[in-house]
């Protein structure tokens, strides 16, 4: 079990890396789910989420297929959609491995040109130990890096 945390630790790690050098790069913070408050990064259209729950390290990690921008107002509005996976690393030995795949639908806000707020709602379904519906929502804030 350790050695199959370790690999998964790893291949997400390294699926947000690769795209770090050309992308679009924000940090800051996510409230609500993964585990009350965490750490969230985006790239490009990679949002990638990490918190601590009370029993689980919970990971998010997401593609956007679908950002389209709101005509109405000045555009700084948008909404996008598009696959995921949560995964959730038992903290203790009562728990099981979770794993889930997943359909976030959410809205992005250009605060200011370098902050963003943002709000999702992410179904889906549980695939390892049951299946079963799964849901989360989450809010949180970004800071842009970098140029612009």
């Amino acid at each position: 079990m350790r050695r199959a945390r370790l690999t998964l630790a790893i291949l997400v790690l390294a699926s947000t890396l690769t795209a770090t050098a050309r992308a679009e790069t924000a940090v800051g913070a996510v409230f609500g789910y993964p585990g009350n408050v965490g750490f969230s990064a985006r790239f490009d259209e990679m949002p990638v989420n990490v918190a601590w729950s009370s029993d689980f390290l919970h990971g998010t990690i997401d593609m956007w297929k679908i950002k389209k921008v709101m005509k109405q107002g000045d555009g700084k509005m948008s909404w996008y959609f598009g696959p995921g996976a949560d995964v959730g690393l038992p903290i203790d030995s009562d728990q099981d491995f979770f794993l889930a795949g997943r359909a976030p639908i959410g809205l992005q806000l250009m605060v200011r040109p370098k902050i963003e707020g943002f709000a999702e709602f992410a179904p889906g379904i549980q695939l390892v130990s049951d299946v079963d519906f799964y849901w989360a929502a989450s809010v949180g804030v970004r800071w842009v890096l970098g140029g612009k």
